[in-house]
């Protein structure tokens, strides 16, 4: 019943009462049941009027029932002796418990639904709960799907026309049940809450299955939103990667052209290609805290840095968000932007590199991971790297000579080999083959099979810390143009180099940090000596790994250098011991002067 109204003597509707699609009225009775004497008129007007059924009260005598048979409605009789107010009131009480009851299962749908939204959940406890409360089982069903395959036995064309979108909703019998079907969504084909029922389905509960259609509708489409923007998301990580890669192997163009499609899709990616317009840049690397998943980090670093930078997820090591920013022509606001970040969550760091033309932004991220290692014994835990290494800047110009004769072994190779293998070797000495591979896109076999191409080309072995060491060092000096008065100079030998003054006194200088330790020469010899492999440096100093590898942290930490990690580190470390004369000068070969 959608309205219960109390009629008059003579059975008529009160003179403003609604049109009524489903109405009860309420029809008083005189002594014993007595009706009027235009009962049988009366009734047909209430059916006209929309009125469905009658409670005749307080009583209804045989002639009552028989012209309420007669005009085809119903006719009740209170369970207890009311007149007609009182029985409209119990009657509208009655209604009104029903009405709130059927709110409360609307609203636990509609609670159940944005639980389920908040929580990215699919509708599975959604459609329990309507179940319970229609006493039937509600399902999503589909072709292929074992519930639409039983359906289909019986109502298989119902099924197809709900699901192509023919008809919107259908109630159709099964069995000695009801079934009733609702398209769900816009997008054609549809998929199809089904639902049945013994005993027929009330108006409240096919509005409450209307009521879960929209609401599995609206949580389809949210799931569906979720998952394009997480494929928008990975898709977009991966052009932000190849950015980065082709800045690491020195291809400006390549990145800028990778990067252009990029300015279609908001301020946040068309900030990438200004950040690349920029001449120089730097280049940040930040390490999340401790149990701190990796994607608050980056998330913190694209709200430090806005639309002004470029935050990576670093492709090499799983605790690293790599951000590469513009110069600031103050030269501070690099550091300033991401000393929030890490104050924001004790355990985070960061290290900065200084600014350097996009050509050399694998030297500015080598120079960032240098820091990030000082920022571990920094109270801020962020640095800024301070430049160059020590050695290179003390080497004389005429080391570059030197670095030029080493590098004509490469043009022994092929121009596709050079432009394919020399970066990827340099990355290699820089930060280890496994991790170079990654930074550049290719597996750790390729990486190294490029270094030992490229080292042998130069008359030296990538197998031995110090040949690394040596390639390491010419590739650097080679980028420092050659002054005209000494281009037609005969080079020097890298041993006369590493021994003059002013390198030997750079080198003692840094290595003076190492007098608070106990005996590091010895261990830092014996490291390099085995080639840096960590079972062998422990059985030959009589140490478990773990105490190398904690007292090599320790060194690191005291040299600024990331002595743990594979990469430059070791060939700094080995070349400042040659030129402080901790480790004699035979220990570097010199491929300029391979009699020697």
């Amino acid at each position: 019943m959608d309205d219960a109204v109390a009629c008059d003597a003579h059975w008529r509707l009160p003179a403003d009462a609604p049109r009524m699609r489903a109405g009860l009225a309420v029809l008083p009775t005189g002594p014993e049941g007595a009706v009027p004497d235009c009962a049988g008129k009366a009734l047909r007007e209430l059916v006209r009027a929309g009125v469905v059924a009658v409670v005749l009260a307080p009583a209804a005598a045989p002639a009552g029932r028989e012209a309420a048979r007669a005009a085809g409605v119903p006719a009740l009789v209170p369970a207890a002796p009311r007149d007609a107010e009182e029985t409209l009131r119990h009657v509208l009480r009655r209604q009104l418990t029903v009405e709130r009851e059927n709110a409360r299962s609307t609203a636990r749908v509609l609670a159940l639904s944005a639980a389920a939204l908040e929580r990215a959940e699919g509708p599975a406890r959604l459609l329990r709960e309507v179940a319970a409360v229609t006493g039937g089982p509600v399902t999503l069903v589909e072709p292929g799907h074992p519930e639409w395959d039983r359906l289909a036995t019986e109502q298989r064309r119902t099924l197809e026309e709900v699901r192509c979108g023919r008809i919107h909703t259908a109630a159709v019998p099964f069995g000695d049940r009801e079934l009733v079907l609702h398209a769900i969504g816009s997008d054609r084909p549809h998929q199809v809450l089904a639902a049945l029922r013994s005993g027929g389905w009330p108006p409240h509960l096919r509005q409450l299955l209307a009521h879960t259609a929209g609401q599995v509708a609206l949580l389809d489409c949210a799931l569906r939103h979720r998952r394009d923007h997480e494929v928008l998301r990975t898709a977009l990580r991966g052009v932000r990667v190849s950015v980065l890669q082709y800045l690491m192997l020195g291809n400006w163009e390549g990145a800028v052209r990778v990067a252009e499609p990029l300015a279609r899709l908001g301020a946040a990616e068309y900030g990438v290609g200004e950040v690349l317009a920029a001449a120089r840049g730097v280049v940040a690397v930040v390490q999340r805290a401790p149990r701190e998943d990796r994607e608050q980090t980056a998330a913190a670093c694209e709200q430090a840095v806005g639309d002004g930078g470029l935050v990576v997820l670093c492709p090499a090591d799983p605790r690293h968000v790599i951000v590469v920013l513009p110069q600031d022509p103050d030269d501070g606001t690099p550091a300033a932007l991401l000393r929030p970040v890490v104050r924001k969550r004790p355990g985070r760091l960061a290290g900065v590199s200084g600014p350097r033309p996009w050509s050399q932004t694998a030297l500015a991220y080598e120079a960032a991971v240098r820091a990030l290692t000082a920022a571990r014994n920094d109270p801020e835990g962020i640095v800024r790297d301070a430049g160059a290494s020590s050695l290179l800047a003390s080497l004389s110009p005429r080391a570059r000579v030197w670095a030029h004769q080493v590098c004509v072994g490469l043009r022994k190779l092929t121009e596709e080999q050079r432009s394919q293998a020399v970066p990827t070797a340099r990355r290699a000495l820089s930060y280890g083959a496994l991790r170079a591979g990654r930074l550049l896109g290719v597996d750790r076999t390729t990486a190294n099979k490029r270094l030992r191409l490229v080292l042998e080309a130069m008359g030296l072995d990538h197998r031995q810390v110090a040949h690394r060491a040596v390639a390491d060092l010419a590739f650097q000096l080679a980028d420092l143009p050659v002054p005209p008065d000494l281009a037609p100079q005969a080079p020097p030998g890298l041993r006369a180099l590493l021994r003059e003054p002013p390198v030997v006194d750079r080198a003692t200088r840094e290595l003076t940090v190492l007098d608070q330790a106990a005996d590091p020469a010895r261990l830092l010899a014996t490291w390099l000596a085995h080639n840096c492999h960590a079972s062998a440096t422990a059985a030959a100093l009589d140490m478990h790994r773990n105490t190398l590898a904690a007292r090599l942290s320790a060194l690191g930490a005291l040299l600024r250098l990331p002595l743990g990690e594979p990469g430059a580190a070791p060939h700094q470390v080995l070349l400042m011991m040659v030129a402080a004369g901790q480790l004699p000068v035979t220990a570097v070969p010199d491929p300029a002067e391979p009699g020697r």
